[in-house]
């Protein structure tokens, strides 16, 4: 005598019972923010969505680990202050500061180490002016003429003004670089790659040059919010994915093909 078949209702209940620990298992994206300035190649907004290679990288990694994420632009105080929170899960990307620290959670060796093993990039910092002027940076922080003009509530400002120097600090770099030009005095201080996207702009051409000496060098984080959702073993095994996503070199190279001719216009942010 054949075996009973088992019924449509007893196939549906053990279906259910194999399928609802996968279901639990899958973790709902994290919730990441961006600053909505142009910050290039690094985090900008381009058709309304987070672009760059920091994006890049960090989607990667999670990719790797099986993590997903929802990237959401936010003005830049807004985005710490959202994390600080908890609304947002974590930041892409975040240097190092002290203050930073109590809201958010960074990788063990970034307050001690200039170059962090779990950064996402390394990001050097430049002086930019007038092309007329004779000023040169060499080394000396102290020489820089003021003001030195900065985005908003980046940690470069903080270090400048730790130097002594006087500031004026704007929401984006080509903000800073039209009061450099209406103001004729003083100087930015941006990033090599942003420098070079403004210098091959009509508007700017000829009117500004850049040291060839860096001010510094900072390692720049995926930093997860103290408040959010993320455990401290996922957060460990995410910042190793960074480090692996941002070594292969053949994976980097991919990334980079795609900043090569600079952000439409359409996508800047004043």
């Amino acid at each position: 005598m054949a075996p009973d078949k088992p019924s449509n209702w007893s196939c549906g209940f053990w279906l259910s019972i194999l399928v609802l620990p996968c279901a639990a298992a899958a973790a709902p994206p994290l919730r990441i923010c961006i600053d909505t300035n142009l910050w290039y190649p690094f985090t900008f907004v381009a058709e309304n969505r987070a672009a760059g290679l920091h994006v890049d990288i960090v989607s990667a990694a999670l990719e790797r680990v099986d993590f997903t994420a929802q990237f959401t632009p936010l003005p830049w105080k807004r985005c710490l202050h959202e994390a600080r929170l908890g609304s947002v899960d974590a930041i892409v990307t975040a240097a190092y500061r002290e203050e930073r620290d109590r809201f958010l959670h960074y990788p063990p060796d970034a307050s001690d180490t200039p170059i962090s093993r779990w950064r996402v990039t390394q990001v050097e910092y430049v002086v930019m002016n007038l092309a007329d002027s004779p000023y040169e940076f060499t080394g000396d922080l102290r020489s820089i003429p003021p003001p030195a003009r900065a985005p908003y509530g980046y940690s470069i400002a903080d270090d400048l003004a730790a130097s002594g120097i006087r500031l004026d600090l704007a929401p984006g770099d080509e903000n800073n670089v039209r009061k450099l030009l209406r103001d004729r005095e003083g100087v930015v201080v941006t990033i090599p790659q942003m420098a070079s996207l403004l210098l091959k702009r009509p508007e700017y051409a000829g009117k500004l040059k850049v040291s060839k000496q860096p001010i510094k060098s900072k390692s720049y984080f995926l930093a997860f919010s103290r408040q959010g959702k993320v455990a401290p073993a996922d957060r460990v095994a995410i910042w190793e994915a960074v480090a692996l996503v941002r070594d292969d070199e053949d994976q980097m190279d991919q990334f980079s093909q795609h900043y090569v001719k600079g952000p439409a216009a359409e996508n800047r942010h004043p």
